[in-house]
């Protein structure tokens, strides 16, 4: 079982107007589903960010080495070479 957890933030009136109507379109069962899913989409598609966000959680302990290499999807001699490198 997946543990969750809920984050709060904030948005601009027109960005909630648009989240809000994710509800209506039939295309997700939730906000929630749809943000999921957004955030999924940006971290596969923007291999930068991704890559820096791994680096940010493998040098400060939060995932392991293999952990680090299935988020960046490649091996794990390749991630390890892919995190040294980023520390240079």
């Amino acid at each position: 079982m997946v543990k969750s957890n809920t984050l709060s933030f904030t948005v601009p009136t027109e960005l909630k107007l648009q989240l809000e109507a994710v509800n209506h379109t039939g295309y997700y069962d939730s906000l929630s589903e749809f943000l999921r899913d957004a955030i999924r989409y940006i971290l596969k598609e923007r291999k930068d960010l991704r890559t820096a966000m791994v680096y940010e959680l493998y040098s400060n302990k939060h995932i392991s080495l293999p952990k680090a290499a299935e988020l960046l999807e490649t091996n794990i001699l390749e991630a390890k070479e892919l995190l040294q490198t980023r520390e240079l």
